[in-house]
């Protein structure tokens, strides 16, 4: 043979090699094609891949079985990738690639491969959205006393025409200035944003905050309680002590005087709220007594406390009390002198552990007794 002519051969062959012995390209991106739709601001991209997998089967594969074109197809849908960069949030304007991948490994016994490529879309023809606040006519009530408050959401005068759920984060132990959160979600449990977009609209918010207000709160300090109602539970204190002097004393025992020391002022430990009552004052007095008899004279001094519990301070800052519901010392003291005791303690330190050491598992406490 002519050299010529064999080298003219062999160049042929190596041409059709490196062609891919002669495959015809199939380019996916040519018909591949974008699809937008939802809201502007909250648009979705889709991909339409065309019919370029039919175009192959009609273009080579028409002497295959319906086995083979099975198979074929599961090869391509395995050789294709694509990728949509974004694909949500969308508003009219924005730029979104399609990115086509292509392998075309297990296509080698076809008489065709497969290209890819990029291709840039401008996204276009999203509707306006109307915005809403699901939170309009929604109100928290509170109530009971704080630190033991509790809040109730009221949606009736909520205009809203699609249907929410609401929900508190916290609706029990609360105390002024606490805050508290509602958030809307739908009935059926699908994402609430994705729900409202469904009925055509978007809200602009998802939860509100509110804060905790307007409740009466138990005492929490001594100086919580105004000066003028510590009077009037000390003249009260002391008024009772009197009649209590008068209807049980004898002829042989004159009261000598009251004196005021202080107060014994306990509230509950954090995380014991439920406890009650939530707080106690005791007024602590000391009665000086003079018992003469039989030519004896004695002088004595006893502890006595008047105790108040459940102090409550209004929003307004007064105080409420039941100045009638005080409780007076029942422990008895005798001071050794012939058959005499009187109500209340020989000494401070037994009057501390009785109405203060004994609770301190639960309460803390302060101390103005001198």
């Amino acid at each position: 043979m002519n050299k010529k002519v064999l080298c003219g051969i062999l160049a042929i062959g190596v041409m059709t090699a490196l062609t891919g012995c002669g495959k015809e390209n199939v380019d996916i991106s040519a018909k591949a094609d974008i699809l937008f739709n939802g809201y502007n601001g909250y648009g979705k991209a889709t991909i339409s891949e065309g019919s370029w997998v039919r175009d192959i089967e009609t273009q080579f594969c028409t002497d295959m079985s319906l086995i083979e074109l099975g198979l074929l197809e599961e090869t391509l849908d395995d050789a294709v990738e694509y990728t949509l960069s974004p694909s949500e949030n969308l508003s009219n304007g924005d730029e979104v690639v399609l990115t086509i991948e292509v392998d075309n490994t297990a296509l080698e016994k076809y008489d065709f491969k497969l290209s890819g490529g990029t291709k840039t879309y401008t996204v276009s023809g999203l509707d306006e959205i109307e915005s809403f606040d699901p939170f309009e006519g929604v109100a928290v009530n509170f109530g009971g006393m704080s630190p033991n408050g509790t809040a109730s959401i009221n949606t009736s005068d909520v205009k809203s025409d699609i249907s929410l759920n609401y929900t508190l984060d916290k609706s029990s132990g609360l105390k002024n200035g606490d805050e508290v959160t509602v958030s809307i979600s739908s009935y059926g449990g699908s994402d609430v944003e994705e729900y409202c977009l469904s009925n055509g609209k978007i809200p602009t918010a998802t939860e509100k905050t509110f804060t905790v207000s307007g409740l009466a709160s138990y005492a929490q300090a001594i100086s919580d309680i105004p000066d003028d109602m510590l009077a009037k539970m000390d003249s009260q204190s002391q008024d009772t002590l009197n009649a209590h002097v008068a209807s049980s004393f004898g002829e042989t025992e004159k009261l000598q005087g009251v004196d005021f020391l202080g107060y014994y002022f306990l509230k509950t430990k954090e995380g014991f709220e439920s406890v009650t009552p939530i707080n106690y004052l005791y007024l602590v007095y000391a009665v000086k007594v003079k018992i003469e008899r039989d030519d004896e004279t004695c002088d004595v001094t006893y502890y006595h406390f008047s105790r108040y519990d459940s102090i409550v301070i209004l929003e307004d800052g007064t105080c409420s009390v039941d100045l009638s519901s005080a409780h007076i010392s029942s422990n008895i003291y005798k001071p050794g002198f012939k058959s005499y005791y009187y109500y209340g303690y020989g000494d401070l330190d037994s009057m501390f552990n009785d109405c203060v050491t004994s609770k301190i598992d639960k309460y803390t406490y302060e101390n103005t007794v001198k």
